[in-house]
This record gives C-alpha cells, sequence and structure tokens, in this order.
C-alpha cells in the first residue's frame, strides 16, 4: 500500500530549506527538475518509486505533494523561479502581500486569516488525490512571525479536520548569538505553548548547533545558510527513507515512527545526529572503512549534534531509533551488541522504566552522493540518530522560556503582539504550557521502575 505524505513549507526558513529538500529527492530517484524520471528501470527489490512523496502525473510526470507559504511575497517569487520552478504545481505557492515583521501575531492572526481559506482548500485537494494519506512533515523557524503563528493555525486546521493523520515538525530554534531579532524569544514560546496539542512529534534544530557542526567536521569558519539547508535536506531523506525506499518497517509508517519514539503524547520533543560528515575534498582517505559500529560510537558523542542544547552528557535517553543507511541486514548482530555495550559503559543513558526504548532501522540502499556543489562528500554508510532525552530537552525548552521572561518582566516590547490581536495573558498562558512540557521531562528523568 502506498505511503503517502504531504509536506509544509512555511516562512522564509521553510521556504527554503523546502527547496533544497526537494533538490536532494529528486537527486537521490534520479528525477529531473522538469519532474520525469532519468532511469529506464528501477530494481524493484531495493528501490520503491517515490510516492510517499509525489503525486504522478497521466503522463508519468512527477509531482511534489507539497505546500509552500509565506506571508512575505519576495520569497514566494523567489522560489517560483528557481531552479526547480518546473518541478512544482504553480497552485502549491500561497504569498501576502508583506511580511508578518517577527511578531507572531501577525502572522496568525493578522496576515494568518487573508492566507487560511485558500491553503485549506488546497489541503483538501491534496489529502484527496491521495490513496493512504499518513500524514503531514512541516519545515519553519519558530523565531518569526509566518513560522511561528501561521504555523499554529496551520497545524490547528490539521488537527481539527485530520485527526488521524500524524504530523511531523521539523523547527529551526532560536540561536541564542545567532539571533535575528530581539523579539525571537516571544515567537518562540508562544508558538510552543500554543502548538503542545497540535504536533505529534517536533524534532529540534538550531543554526549556530549546525553551523558548528559543519565548521568542526567540514573546516569551513562560516558555512552558509545553502550547506546548512542541505544537511538538513540529507537528514530528513534519511528519517523518512522508509517511505522512498524498501527498508526496515521500524521506520516505514508515521505509526511507527511515533510508537518507536514517543512514549506519551507530552513528551514528543526530539533531536537528531548524523554521522558521518566527511568534507569533500577529504574523501580519499576518510570516508572508507567506517564499520557501522563505529559511526554508532562516533553518534554517541555530542560533536554530531544539530540542537545546542545536546551537549548534556548527564541527558539520559527515553527513546532513540538508529537510522542507518548502505548497512546489510547481516551487521544488525554486530550493532546489537554495540549497542549492548554503549549501554553497559552508559555512552547511550537509558531510563530505567523504559529498557526497551532503542530500535535500529537498516535501509540497505546506501547514502547517495549528496547533490553538486555540496560541500560533503557521499559515504557508503550513515546513520542518523534520532533521540527524545531528558535533560538536553528541558535545556532547549528552558532556554528560550528564560529569554522570554527577560523580556516580559519589563513587558517589552509587548504592546506590538498586542496592537496584532493578542491579549496580555496569553504570553503566561504559552509560557505555562512550556514549563509543564518542562516538569513532563524532568518527570520522565526521576521515574524509577
Amino acid at each position: 500500500m502506498k505511503k503517502e505524505l504531504i509536506t509544509f513549507h512555511i516562512g522564509q526558513c521553510g521556504v527554503q530549506s523546502g527547496l533544497h529538500f526537494w533538490e536532494q529527492l529528486i537527486y537521490e530517484h534520479e528525477i529531473g527538475p522538469d519532474g520525469y524520471s532519468q532511469v529506464k528501470y528501477m530494481n524493484s527489490e531495493e528501490v520503491l518509486e517515490p510516492f510517499g512523496f509525489f503525486n504522478v502525473m497521466r503522463d508519468d510526470r512527477y509531482v511534489p505533494r507539497t505546500i509552500f507559504v509565506d506571508t512575505d511575497p519576495t520569497t514566494i517569487e523567489e522560489a517560483k523561479y528557481a531552479l526547480l520552478r518546473s518541478l512544482f504545481n504553480p497552485r502549491c505557492f500561497f504569498n501576502g502581500k508583506e511580511e508578518a515583521a517577527s511578531n507572531f501575531a501577525r502572522g496568525r492572526f493578522i496576515l494568518g486569516a487573508d492566507l487560511i481559506e485558500p491553503i485549506i482548500d488546497r489541503i483538501r485537494q491534496e489529502v484527496e488525490a491521495t490513496d493512504n494519506c499518513q500524514g503531514f512533515i512541516v519545515n519553519h523557524s519558530i523565531g518569526g512571525g509566518t513560522g511561528s503563528g501561521l504555523t499554529v493555525r496551520i497545524m490547528e486546521h490539521l488537527t481539527n479536520e485530520y485527526c488521524k493523520a500524524i504530523s511531523i515538525q521539523f523547527p529551526i530554534f532560536p540561536s541564542e548569538y545567532l539571533s535575528t531579532t530581539v523579539v525571537d524569544p516571544y515567537n518562540a514560546v508562544l508558538h510552543c505553548g500554543f502548538n503542545v496539542p497540535n504536533s505529534n512529534m517536533t524534532v529540534m534544530m538550531d543554526n549556530s548547533a549546525i553551523m558548528g557542526l559543519l565548521s568542526r567536521h567540514l573546516q569551513i569558519e562560516k558555512p552558509t545558510v545553502v550547506f546548512l539547508n542541505r544537511l538538513i535536506a540529507q537528514i530528513q531523506s534519511n528519517f523518512f527513507c522508509g517511505f522512498h525506499y524498501n527498508g526496515d518497517p521500524i521506520c516505514s509508517t508515521m505509526e511507527e515512527v511515533i510508537t518507536n519514539l514517543i512514549p506519551f503524547p507530552e513528551l514528543h520533543y526530539v533531536y537528531v545526529r548524523h554521522a558521518p560528515i566527511v568534507a569533500a575534498r577529504r574523501h580519499d582517505y576518510q570516508t572508507h572503512n567506517n564499520p557501522p559500529e563505529d559511526i554508532v560510537k562516533a553518534a554517541l558523542k555530542p560533536q554530531f549534534n544539530t540542537l545546542s542544547a545536546d551537549k548534556y552528557t548527564r541527558s539520559k535517553i527515553i527513546t532513540t531509533v538508529l537510522s542507518f543507511r548502505g548497512v546489510a541486514a547481516g551487521w544488525q548482530r554486530t550493532l546489537a551488541s554495540t549497542i549492548l555495550q554503549s549501554k553497559m559503559n552508559q555512552s547511550m543513558n537509558i531510563v530505567d522504566w523504559c529498557p526497551t526504548g532503542v530500535k535500529v532501522a537498516v535501509h540497505a540502499v546506501p547514502p547517495l552522493k549528496p547533490v553538486p556543489e555540496s560541500c560533503i562528500t557521499e559515504s557508503p554508510t550513515n546513520l542518523t540518530m534520532i533521540i527524545n532525552g531528558t535533560v538536553t530537552t528541558q535545556r532547549a525548552l528552558q532556554t528560550i522560556n528564560a529569554q522570554f521572561n527577560r523580556l516580559y518582566e519589563r513587558r517589552c516590547f509587548v504592546h506590538w503582539f498586542v496592537g496584532e490581536g493578542m491579549e496580555e495573558g496569553e504570553f503566561t498562558e504559552a509560557s505555562g504550557a512550556v514549563r509543564k512540557v518542562i516538569e513532563q521531562y524532568k518527570n520522565a528523568e526521576m521515574v524509577e521502575e
């Protein structure tokens, strides 16, 4: 049965990273920028046609099942005239007439009100065109007005109208040293607070951590946004490998992903590590002889994190899925031994009450060479490790909540948000909801058998 997904790319960050996501997918499946396949045949034992992400037209053209949204028309116009402009359905683009000015309330209530009806209509059309819509993938940032505010409005609709479908978000969290505006903490906390009931899983990342990751392993002093987005695209492709390849059933449906990573609905924040990351110029002598057990040991180190808070070694793992590409089935016993050893020496510190929280997904199809002009070289094997952890998640949420409190104690810029349709009491309501999530993760760490 087909396993179909619909993707959303919201706000400037979401739209730009979304273009790289689709660039990665068509490159992996050898689909041209016009949507037509560039291969004459496909080995069905290894590769699935990418129905999970594409609609197939009568003329055998692949069209992404996606929606791009930004209140600022400039970003959408750039996407319409980008290299992949012939790939997308022209009706998948939605834009307003002005930007949200980094204001959650403006994105949710004012500009969002003008855009939501045509977006809802397009979502309905996309869902009706599927045979088995399993859920939604949402790319956005939570520091801007559109990515935070309009995303909440769209997520509320998905929850109300498609309650059986699963939503997985990939938000970019504000970075302490790479903040774009002073009100980033307001937008982040308001989004997290009001979106708690709407998301089945939230995969946290931040630009500062990803830039550090690229700087360490690629020796690039200042990685560009393009490099960041291409790495995120590779991680997402690995994350959903089971949806466009014949892979391990552990990650082949949205239900399995949620079951293996989210023990309780409240504990739905996860983060990612990805290894190896090798610079193209060092390919000849560094990408060979990387057995899977060595990659596991590398991924257990914070040097491969994509979230700044993921540097606390005492953070316990509630659940984790180790998703390998390029690993034959015969390696599973070796991997199980490596993971058991990691548990015993506590480099993989598992909570006592969830002893079966470690799952291994093996996809025989190797990771393909990254898109041209990428600074990352191909690797015969790689690992994307998705972790639901205790202290790390607490620190990530505590950081934005503390920054929020420093502003709100002085009522700094509150009038900007109240003037766009919010009530002041909603600030404390959102902050309180974030504190409840933090408490849930504290309790998860303290629960004993």
